[in-house]
């Protein structure tokens, strides 16, 4: 599941926010650093990962600064989430 929750977060990433190409984005990619989200972008990410991965909500009392740092800690948090619905 986490290796399709991954190509969902680029493919999100790709179609929202001009980039390229997903090719060069890693579990290590941060969205601040690297990919210049800011709050707003990140927020706006977020609702676009609702509303393309099934199953996937936001929970405002659990998400916390760490879980969107990188590719890779926002795979962790999706894939616990949908775990936790499944």
């Amino acid at each position: 599941m986490e290796q399709s929750v991954i190509e969902n977060i680029k493919s999100v990433l790709k179609n929202h926010f001009n980039i390229d190409s997903a090719d060069g984005l890693s579990e290590s990619t941060s969205l601040r650093d690297d990919l210049g989200l800011d709050s707003m972008t990140t927020l706006t990410f977020l609702m676009s990962l609702e509303d393309n991965i099934v199953g996937f909500s936001i929970d405002a009392n659990t998400l916390e600064g760490h879980h969107v740092q990188t590719i890779g800690s926002l795979c962790q948090y999706v894939t616990e989430r949908l775990e936790a619905v499944a």
